[in-house]
């Protein structure tokens, strides 16, 4: 008899998840995470998760973010479904990386990152340092060449601000490293660093031109 699906959530916090094999899951602030199947095989991720995944022959892993299925061949890795696009980052092992949008699946290996835009059907693979991955986790998010978009979605998520970016902003794009264990402090970095204006306050915030 195949269980019931399960449903994890986190509020401002991060919070793990030991799954039954073994594996961890560090689901991200203001996060969900469904896992079904009969050996919790099957997961639907809204947010960003840390994954820790032990290698199992047996037990073929999907996990399912805004509409791009990601298959786990035991390895560590991050998923982030945020402001619009999919990213995955791995730090060990090798996944690959689908969609219905695709041409063909994509796989990543240790030090590979994958944005995807499924609006734009378009999937940019880039190296990535280890040290970079998952770093939420210890405070910290970096960026190279990231939309502006997600850079505010990111920083809704991680450091507890709410962020929104003027229509004119949308195509600009950010790189560098924000610390985010003060939110405001964190989006008026943002802001000077790329010349724009911020309007708002007390955690409620929009990024417009100067």
């Amino acid at each position: 008899m195949t269980p019931s699906p399960q449903r994890f959530e986190a509020g401002a916090q991060s919070r793990t998840i030991a799954l039954d094999d073994g594996s961890t899951v560090i689901l991200a602030p203001r996060s969900t995470l469904e896992v079904a199947g009969r050996h919790q095989e099957r997961m639907a991720l809204s947010g960003g998760a840390w994954f820790d995944v032990r290698h199992d022959p047996s037990r073929a892993l999907t996990i399912e973010a805004d509409g791009v299925q990601i298959s786990d061949i035991g390895t560590q890795f991050d998923v982030q479904a945020a402001g619009g696009q999919v990213r995955v980052e791995v730090a060990e092992g090798k996944v690959e990386v689908r969609s219905d949008a695709m041409a063909q699946p994509v796989r990543l290996t240790q030090g590979r990152s994958l944005s995807y835009d499924p609006k734009q059907g378009t999937a940019l693979v880039r190296p990535v340092a280890n040290n970079d991955i998952g770093e939420w986790r210890s405070g910290r998010l970096s960026f190279d060449m990231a939309p502006l978009t997600l850079v505010a979605a990111d920083l809704s998520r991680y450091a507890g601000v709410e962020v929104t970016v003027d229509e004119s902003l949308r195509s600009r794009a950010f790189s560098g490293t924000l610390v985010i264990n003060n939110g405001d402090a964190a989006v008026r970095d943002l802001t000077q660093l790329m010349g724009l204006g911020l309007a708002g306050s007390a955690g409620d915030y929009r990024i417009e031109p100067r």
